[in-house]
């Protein structure tokens, strides 16, 4: 789960193959938290954002919302404390002012382009967790990376893991007619099995 120059273009790869595109300014942002294309934290007992995020700033994909509230829950149960986001969608706007003051700071633009820009990716601060949580947030990460849904990059410096989290993490609904006719199959199959 360490981070690396090729683990970054495949977060902006994924986010181009879901059809995301970047957060260009507030505006923008404006514009998509209005149509809900970007969805507010689910800030509750178990996640909270850190305090000196900006308010606007705390929104993110509806998946990565489904995400945080399901590791949140989890974490929760396992451990009584909530997790802190830190980080979520950006600006080109403000990845920009941030390279100026933040050397470890991903690009604005390009393959390698902050994924925060889409809105698909938070940090969770890594501040305040035992080792015994940290081991944890790996052991529930894990298998997620190995399954395709997110990419994790495990950061020293700023304590944090990032993670993008892609639009499959949240199965595709499967339409009323589908389970209509699978369940028809089933019953023909149960018939056939019962004569």
């Amino acid at each position: 789960m360490k981070g690396s120059h090729e683990i970054l273009i495949h977060q902006n790869l994924m986010a181009d193959s879901d059809g995301l595109t970047r957060v260009q300014d507030d505006s923008d942002l404006d514009r998509m938290r209005a149509d809900r294309s970007l969805v507010i934290i689910p800030e509750a007992l178990g996640l909270q954002a850190d305090d000196r995020l900006p308010a606007n700033r705390r929104y993110c994909r509806p998946w990565t919302a489904q995400f945080l509230a399901a590791m949140a829950r989890a974490h929760y149960e396992r451990f009584h404390s909530p997790l802190q986001v830190n980080s979520a969608v950006r600006t080109v706007e403000f990845q920009q002012k941030l390279l100026r003051i933040n050397g470890n700071a991903a690009p604005a633009e390009g393959d390698t382009a902050s994924p925060h820009l889409t809105g698909q990716a938070v940090d969770i601060a890594k501040h305040g967790l035992s080792a015994t949580e940290i081991a944890w947030m790996r052991g529930y990460l894990l298998p997620l990376v190995q399954q395709g849904k997110i990419d994790v990059e495990e950061e020293f410096q700023q304590a944090c893991f990032h993670i993008s989290v892609y639009r499959r993490y949240v199965p595709a609904p499967v339409a009323p007619r589908d389970i209509a006719q699978t369940h028809r199959g089933a019953a023909t199959v149960l018939a056939a099995a019962m004569r």
